[in-house]
């Protein structure tokens, strides 16, 4: 009997006795399944497959799920939005990506991404669609809310440890969109024109360190075209880039009806297609005819498989329980992260915080002080069994005796009637708090009721300004709260304005976080993850020509010398600050070496805060267009009152990469190079500078992630383990290195890997199986995996103490039931 046929066979047997309650000897069966090796396994599947049953991988049954193959026992994915929470249950609504990425907070994210995937777990979804890490180009974008700012440093570093979290749970992460979300009015069909370099060095950057650094297993390609081919069908992003660059080897999942034309979408790497019924219709023909080869559907389906085996859907997979979502554990958790995003830009008279035994009245005014879990509208919005509003948050904080509330104006419109009584209040209190902003009927995504910014402007809509100027009149003391998602000019306003407080929609508990803010019982430090304008004048034109290599934000004020309103970074504490002792680095380095800057912060003042200490870098002498200069470093440190921290910043090869567009490589040129250290993109008071030499070139590995399959082995069970390596270096890694890799469990010994058979390049990752495995777990119980790169060091690199990295593992008990 073939061998193909005999595992066909085999997991059809598997199948049937699952289906017939006798799922231990089933689970036994996928166990040895297992043992095929990774790729053999695939191989396996693949032989026994259908061409109809591997086009089923491909397709959706479904508007959030692809189905079953219930004769080869493997499961189709189960898949929810959203970036910030399970979208159509009653599940926890966290802070928008926007809002995340201001809390410049990486161990906040990580923890967040995983109480999110235990949610999404929980209601029995695979594969959560997020984290949505799309670069704000403009703040009149409909979906600035589920983007992570305008800086793709910040928003890899953030949202690649939001992944990481994520996948400490039983589901996948799905970073999106691929490749960039803006307008919204021409989503379709808007053509956005990149050179090579710029994708590779800024407009992909934080893709890369998602993909690479998260180890997502799931990419989701954008609608929009990029020079000339819509992202879901761009060979050059989808496999030149993503697969071939960047050593992506998991699945590419369409954005829903993302898909023009079957043909180019197959043939360029867009593996599934969701949304549509185009590859269900059209490529049975498209085989048929030769048009589209086997080898294509095949290469698709193995990518799936590979995702499908690696997640642990054909093993044993836990089960998640209702009871694991809107825990206590999570709502805490909640609470912080909208604490720490929210952002405090101006504070006349240290107005701030409001002594809660002296304020006797308040006057809240506005059109978002009694709304609650505001967003965007679209596939980010959320239904959480509760949300507080700020009016809420505050009656709970103080009382709902000191609480005078009225509308005063809506969101947008000209409707001035409201401003009497709102007057009337705010000369009868002690401080007006007017609440600001947009909500989900002002910006989204495109699609029914959805639009880019509804009044076509970045400044705030309607007559909120209008009545602020009107209350301040009456009322000096007037503080501004602004949620939003885009963020909001209040030039006309701000004036009049004493004390500012920023909101990116922060989830279902960001009433409770601002009214926590507003009294003191919580110091504010988020910052800025994008620059405010004065107004629409500041905005560059809004067009698809994206080739500046300065891209846009703060690099675009630098390039133009405009000083925006508030500027990127920026944010303020009740303390103060002092940042002295500056370590310069080495005057000159190789080009390559690690440049290492370190810093002394103090904390002046007479109150506990954190403060988010910023690195920037200047290339002084580059023959490229270059942005005057870029982050490459922040740390939000907590500090005691007079406690001091010393913030020490390692810079290597990857941080000083350019693209080379004739070579097609990531390289790191000599020359001139400065650096400003401080507390925002416009307050960077102290620096230095270096030379970089030329030197021969080394690379720098790095372990990002450990793989084991089964994802989730019991007793019994032999694993096998593969590592995610990234060159982070100058030089290649050839095919024919010695490199090698040590696992461990609990410190012993568990598998080796020597030799890569393939090279390993500047800026690329590759999952490299272990080549010898004798680990069989004997008990259940929590494990550390360990794994140890270039342990012998055959191989001379820059950094050799990133080498290591470890998890926990667990190992579950036999179960009843899968």
């Amino acid at each position: 009997m073939k061998k193909h046929l005999c595992l066909h066979l085999f997991l059809g047997l598997g199948a049937l006795l699952a289906s017939t309650g006798c799922n231990t000897q089933a689970q036994k069966q996928s166990a040895q399944a297992s043992q095929l090796g990774l790729e053999p396994r695939i191989d396996s599947l693949l032989a026994a497959m259908s061409t109809e049953e591997k086009l089923a991988q491909l397709t959706n049954n479904s508007f959030m799920t692809t189905p079953d193959n219930a004769r080869l026992r493997i499961p189709g994915f189960v898949m929810d939005d959203g970036p910030h929470g399970v979208r159509f249950q009653k599940a926890i609504a966290w802070p928008t990506g926007m809002g995340m990425v201001a809390t410049w907070n990486r161990s906040l994210a990580q923890q967040v991404g995983q109480a999110m995937g235990e949610e999404f777990w929980a209601f029995g979804k695979h594969q959560q669609l997020g984290p949505c890490i799309d670069l704000a180009q403009d703040p009149r974008g409909g979906r600035s809310a589920e983007s992570g700012g305008e800086d793709p440093f910040l928003i890899g570093q953030v949202q690649s440890h939001m992944a990481k979290g994520i996948q400490t749970t039983p589901v996948m992460a799905t970073v999106k969109h691929f490749m960039i979300e803006g307008k919204q009015a021409t989503r379709h069909t808007r053509n956005e024109l990149f050179t090579d370099r710029g994708v590779m060095e800024h407009y992909g950057y934080h893709f890369r360190t998602v993909v690479q650094e998260g180890a997502v297993l799931s990419v989701m390609s954008a609608y929009n075209l990029l020079n000339g081919e819509h992202a879901a069908e761009s060979p050059y992003l989808l496999n030149t880039v993503l697969r071939e660059r960047w050593g992506f080897p998991f699945y590419v999942v369409s954005d829903w009806d993302a898909v023009h034309d079957t043909k180019k979408a197959i043939m360029a790497g867009n593996d599934v297609c969701m949304g549509s019924d185009d590859y269900t219709k059209d490529l049975p023909g498209l085989v048929k005819s030769g048009a589209v080869p086997m080898s294509a559907i095949d290469e698709a389906v193995r990518n799936v498989l590979r995702t499908k085996i690696m997640a642990g859907l054909l093993d044993f997979y836990p089960k998640g329980s209702k009871a694991d979502a809107n825990t206590p554990a999570h709502t805490k958790l909640n609470q912080q992260a909208a604490r720490e995003s929210i952002i405090l830009l101006k504070n006349t008279d240290n107005l701030l915080p409001l002594n809660k035994a002296t304020v006797k009245r308040i006057a809240l005014i506005g059109p978002n002080a009694d709304k609650g879990n505001l967003n965007c509208y679209g596939s980010s919005e959320t239904s959480p069994p509760y949300s507080v509003s700020l009016k809420q948050g505050l009656e709970t904080k103080l009382g709902l005796n000191k609480i005078s509330f009225a509308k005063g104006c809506d969101m947008n419109s000209a409707d001035t009637s409201g401003f009497k009584l709102a007057r009337e209040l705010a000369r009868g209190a002690d401080v007006v708090i007017f609440a600001a902003g947009l909500d989900s009927t002002q910006e989204g995504e495109e699609y029914n009721s959805g639009h880019d910014r509804a009044n076509r402007s970045a400044t705030l809509p309607g007559q909120q300004q209008a009545l602020i100027n009107a209350l301040a009149k009456a009322n000096p003391k007037m503080i501004v709260v602004v949620q939003s998602g885009g963020v909001c000019a209040l030039h006309e306003s701000l004036p009049r304005t004493k004390a500012l407080l920023y909101s990116f929609y922060a989830g279902q508990e960001a009433g409770t976080a601002l009214a926590d803010v507003l009294v003191g019982d919580y110091n504010p430090a988020g910052r800025l993850p994008v620059t405010m304008p004065t107004g629409d004048a500041q905005l560059p034109a809004w067009g698809d020509d994206l080739r500046d290599a300065n891209g846009v934000g703060y690099r675009l004020y630098d390039k133009k010398g405009m000083k925006p309103e508030f500027a990127f970074g920026a944010g303020l504490s009740y303390t103060t600050f002092q940042y002295t002792n500056l370590k310069l680095p080495a005057a000159t380095a190789a080009a390559g070496a690690p440049v290492t800057i370190s810093v002394d912060v103090t904390n002046t003042g007479a109150v506990a805060g954190d403060e988010v200490v910023q690195l920037y870098v200047l290339d002084k002498s580059s023959k490229l267009p270059m942005p005057e200069k870029q982050l490459k470093g922040f740390e939000r440190i907590g500090l005691a009152p007079k406690q001091k921290k010393t913030v020490t910043f390692t810079l290597s090869a990857e941080d000083f990469y350019q693209w080379n567009e004739q070579t097609k490589a990531y390289e790191v040129h000599p020359g001139a190079y400065a650096f400003k250290v401080g507390s925002a993109s416009d307050n960077l008071p102290l620096g230095g500078a270096f030379t970089l030499q030329a030197a021969p070139a080394k690379p720098d590995l790095k372990i990002t992630q450990v793989f084991t399959v089964p994802r989730f082995p019991l007793p019994g069970q032999a694993v096998t383990f593969y590592a995610m390596v990234k060159n982070m270096g100058t030089a290649p890694v050839s095919g024919a290195s010695k490199l090698d890799i040590a696992f461990s469990v609990g410190n012993a010994p568990v598998a080796s890997l020597a030799g890569i058979g393939q090279p390993l390049l500047p800026g690329q990752a590759r999952l490299l199986p272990a080549t010898a495995n004798n680990w069989k777990p004997t008990a259940a119980g929590t494990f550390s995996l360990g794994a140890v790169i270039d342990k012998s060091n055959l191989i001379s690199e820059w950094l050799e103490g990133n080498n290591s990295f470890t998890r926990p593992i667990k190992v579950y008990s036999n179960p009843p039931a899968q």
